[in-house]
């Protein structure tokens, strides 16, 4: 009986450990939208406290810099569709290389913490289910080559990220080509966007952000050049990736 009973209390613990992360997660994303930074998280905000914001950044550098990756990695874990403006953001408080190492390192902590919550929460019946579904293709490209795959998805343009993170971690890629394959991916649109935020903070700051020439300044027109050669080229690479699938 009592051997019974430790072997329940064993399971139990092991299945609250499992869910641990998910909940965890979840409890995450309830927070961002419960304190409304998932909503205040915009360019409109970030131009209008831009003075107060420098000026917390002078005074905390460090800490400031530690919180910017945190909330990234947890907005990024948590699937609140801010990415895009924090890395602009980055680029325009900290300047484009600090902001494209926070992001970076931001947006491979919050993949990671996905992906651990994902493997951990899907058992096999899980697994099975959604191998059978529409993450299946997904699925097989991680187990058949993870790192180029996944690299692949990392690059183009429209993927799904969030997804992506859920899929990897169902299928349960290698953790250390998972976590590399995401840092390198991440690497050309948190440069590019982190110079685009530096040059049109440069803009800003000059009293220039309502005239459209501030397109024409190299700080603003190279960063969007960039942008828009990657997304050509990953998205060919994209559609011969698919033809080659079918």
């Amino acid at each position: 009986m009592t051997d019974r009973v430790a072997g329940s209390l064993r399971g139990r613990l092991k299945l609250l450990g499992r869910a641990a992360p998910a909940v965890l997660l979840i409890a995450a994303t309830v927070a961002l939208y419960a304190s409304g930074l998932a909503t205040d998280i915009s360019l409109g905000n970030l131009r209008a406290n831009e003075i107060g914001l420098r000026a917390e950044i002078l005074a905390t550098p460090l800490l400031a810099l530690l919180v910017f990756t945190g909330l990234y990695a947890v907005a990024t874990a948590a699937f609140v569709p801010v990415g895009l403006v924090l890395m602009l953001a980055g680029g325009f408080l900290f300047g484009p290389l600090t902001g494209t190492v926070a992001t970076i390192i931001g947006s491979t902590l919050g993949a990671v913490m996905a992906y651990l919550a994902a493997r951990f929460a899907a058992g096999e019946t899980i697994r099975n289910r959604l191998a059978a579904g529409r993450l299946g293709k997904l699925m097989a490209g991680f187990e058949q080559s993870p790192f180029a795959y996944l690299l692949t998805l990392r690059l183009l343009p429209l993927s799904p990220f969030g997804l992506v993170n859920v899929a990897a971690g169902v299928a349960r890629a290698p953790v250390r080509k998972y976590v590399a394959a995401t840092a390198v991916g991440a690497v050309p649109y948190s440069l590019i966007y982190s110079y685009l935020g530096a040059g049109l903070g440069k803009a800003v700051l000059a009293g220039r952000a309502a005239e459209l020439t501030v397109l024409a300044r190299p700080e603003v027109a190279l960063p969007l050049a960039a942008l828009a050669a990657i997304s050509l080229i990953t998205g060919r690479l994209g559609a011969r990736a698919r033809r080659a699938a079918a």
